[in-house]
């Protein structure tokens, strides 16, 4: 029997977001730049790491949408996260390479999410469309992958010892994202559970395929209900990838700025939102003249952080890990 070729997943039109979002984000960007433009010596630092060796920072490396491509050397570490989009046509071949190239890293604990590449790995995916012959090659299906001490959380969660140290990091990982196109791990907007998962509000780093909404996602392809997430567990770190032009890094502050830029992105009275979100740079504006320190609540926030490796016209180029501490 003849090999069938498989295809290219369908990809629908770009999405363009509408002007609410466009010009929340305008007013965002002007406030943080006015903060950072004004920023005392030392008040950046959100989370500032304990000195004791039993207590010291947790470094993470993040990279996501390696696409069969092999950056290297990685930078070391305790934790190696990889958001997913590990292949391109999401055959066994290309998985198994990247999950063998991931083993072989130095890092302690190496965890992984799926992409919406990653078709193998979502057996709903795989059964509706037997065409491409994801998994139904004998020593070629989904229980065949050897992971070797790579973790694969499919909304779940983890907890990670750091060797030493005292600390212990809780992971939850979800590669579910929208849907755009016909691809793995999408959701539409019917959905009526939540597709993401249910994150323990302890969690202290959410590794996810897509990014949330209004952060890290170029032209607004992240989710909202990861953004929603975000805001009630409020983790040190959330990494992800699939939007390549959005890679990059920033901090989710929890105060006023992002609160109303938030509530924007989740349509929630976005015209209001608006207004308050332009009320609210006056008070900045006084704020910083009078040399005030920060709000209370702006003295934590999240460390978002796009990993994508590949990026530019035609994927050619080729992007380093991100590395992060918490």
């Amino acid at each position: 029997m003849p090999i069938r070729i498989i295809g290219e997943p369908h990809v629908g039109p770009p999405s363009q977001q509408s002007l609410p979002p466009r010009f929340a984000a305008r007013l965002r960007r002007a406030m943080r730049r006015l903060e950072s433009s004004t920023q005392r010596p030392g008040s950046e630092s959100v989370t500032a790491p304990a000195t004791c060796n039993a207590h010291r920072a947790v470094t993470v490396v993040c990279i996501s949408d390696t696409h069969n491509t092999t950056p290297s050397p990685l930078p070391p570490g305790d934790i190696l996260l990889h958001a997913g989009d590990l292949s391109q046509y999401g055959t066994f071949p290309e998985i198994q390479a990247q999950l063998s190239w991931l083993a072989a890293q130095p890092h302690p604990h190496k965890v992984v999410v799926a992409g919406n590449h990653d078709l193998l790995l979502d057996p709903v995916f795989a059964a509706a469309h037997p065409d491409r012959e994801l998994d139904l090659r004998p020593g070629q299906r989904r229980d065949d992958l050897v992971w070797g001490d790579v973790r694969y959380l499919e909304r779940e969660s983890l907890d990670l010892p750091i060797q030493g140290t005292n600390r212990t990091v809780r992971l939850f990982g979800s590669p579910w994202t929208p849907r755009h196109g016909h691809w793995a791990f999408q959701y539409g907007k019917d959905s009526t559970t939540h597709p993401l998962g249910t994150a323990p509000s302890e969690t202290d780093v959410i590794l996810t395929h897509g990014p949330p909404k209004g952060y890290l996602d170029a032209a607004g392809g992240g989710c909202e209900m990861l953004l929603a997430d975000v805001w009630r567990i409020r983790p040190k770190l959330l990494v992800c990838g699939h939007i390549h032009s959005g890679r990059g890094e920033e901090w989710l502050r929890y105060d006023g700025v992002d609160k109303w830029y938030g509530n924007v992105m989740l349509g929630r009275r976005p015209w209001l939102s608006i207004v308050c979100l332009a009320l609210y740079y006056p008070w900045l504006l006084l704020a910083t003249a009078l040399r005030l320190g920060p709000p209370r609540d702006q003295t934590r926030g999240t460390h978002l952080v796009n990993a994508a490796v590949v990026g530019g016209r035609g994927n050619v180029e080729r992007r380093e890990a991100v590395v992060a501490t918490i």
